[in-house]
């Protein structure tokens, strides 16, 4: 059964885990293998640390997945690695979540294409490349677009090492909880 990931800045209405994937085997449709194992995820969290099933579970090509009790929509999101999983449920907030591994680089050139006008220094400064792509990432998976929607069109600003802001320049602005978690960068992104 999963673990419950828990951190200070992450509310506590947002179940979150992670799972270390070994023996993954390698098929021709990896975007179906990775919706299985994250719907998976998702079902055992649900069961676990709300003590209710999944009675529906959706999962489309390019959009956000949903999953239902009864007629309750979660918001639920999920992220693979070759050496991990992470997903997160929330009944309160809406969520996106991403995980690259720590070793992952990330080009100057594509950082550049990366970065919001807005952004200021710190941000660049002090957060690893790959943690800047899970935090972008994790903040448009919460908005349902995915990298549909190019990464330089949110605006992130750092808080403290784990704890950003970020705004969509509509209106909305959310939080975005990012750490290191088993040789991975984990960040979620939440707003109610």
């Amino acid at each position: 059964m999963p673990k419950r990931i828990l951190h200070h800045h992450l509310p506590k209405e947002i179940i979150l885990s992670y799972v270390h994937l070994d023996n993954v085997q390698e098929t021709t449709d990896r975007d179906l293998q990775e919706a299985t194992t994250g719907a998976k995820l998702i079902r055992q969290l649900a069961k676990k640390y709300l003590d209710e099933s999944i009675t529906d579970f959706i999962s489309e090509k390019y959009e956000k997945p949903k999953a239902f009790i009864n007629s309750q929509e979660l918001s639920v999101s999920f992220s693979h690695t070759k050496l991990g999983l992470s997903a997160g449920i929330s009944k309160t907030f809406n969520i996106g979540c991403d995980i690259e591994l720590t070793s992952r680089s990330v080009s100057p050139s594509l950082l550049a294409r990366m970065r919001c006008p807005l952004e200021g220094e710190k941000l660049y400064k002090k957060a690893d490349p790959i943690q800047i792509w899970t935090l972008k990432e994790a903040a448009l998976k919460m908005i349902g677009t995915g990298l549909r929607k190019p990464m330089n069109s949110v605006n992130i600003s750092m808080l403290d090492e784990s704890l950003f802001d970020v705004d969509f320049g509509d209106g909305i602005r959310a939080k975005i909880c990012s750490f290191q978690h088993k040789s991975h960068w984990i960040s979620i992104c939440y707003h109610k």
